[in-house]
């Protein structure tokens, strides 16, 4: 696979993925928007075709059903592979009318999950979080601009080449820090649990 996945696509590919899921994990509707802390109706829109879900509802489905978000916007099939190298298809998750964009460049399978992005959050725009499982961690490298990041009540200012670790299992943030638009890649490892 090469490109990134156009949102046609995504919707698509989420929609078969979580019917699938379901379908061979036996759940209910009302089992799954529980496991997720979601609405029966959230999963039946993306179900079917109709929602656009935020980055926090994928991780939610991804969590419940003991995936990372690559693998629940991949192809139906559940095969692990043995092959060293797996090309991964960048989808753009989270846009904005003034130009912000967080991409999912690449994600492992497993119960480790881990994750790369990057970000670009134009001035006024703010990417809030709800927090990850329990020890999940963020790693951000700001590569233009100034990023200002909130974890709980904590804020710091991080400028172009500066880079932090982040405890990202309570709620958290991204914004640009001034009147300039920032661009950052982040690696995230959050530890997925057995359903």
């Amino acid at each position: 696979m090469t490109g990134e996945a156009t949102e046609g696509e995504l919707g698509a590919a989420l929609s078969a993925k979580v019917q699938h899921l379901r379908r061979v994990r036996n759940m209910s509707l009302d089992a799954l928007a529980k496991r997720a802390g979601l609405s029966k109706g959230t999963v039946v829109a993306i179900e079917q075709g109709k929602a656009n879900p935020s980055i926090g509802v994928l991780c939610r489905l991804a969590i419940a059903f003991s995936l990372s978000v690559n693998d629940l916007l991949g192809e139906t099939s559940e095969e692990i592979t043995d092959n060293p190298i797996e090309r991964t298809k960048p989808a753009t998750l989270w846009r904005t009318p003034q130009g912000s964009a967080a991409k999912l460049e690449a994600s492992s399978s497993g119960r480790r999950m881990f994750e790369m992005w990057t970000w670009t959050i134009a001035p006024g725009d703010v990417h809030r979080s709800e927090a990850h499982s329990r020890g999940t961690r963020e790693l951000v490298s700001v590569r233009r601009g100034s990023l200002k990041v909130t974890v709980g009540t904590q804020t710091i200012i991080l400028h172009a080449g500066e880079a932090a670790r982040l405890v990202t299992d309570q709620p958290h943030s991204y914004a640009a820090a001034n009147n300039k638009t920032v661009s950052f890649a982040m690696a995230v490892l959050e530890r997925v649990e057995d359903t």
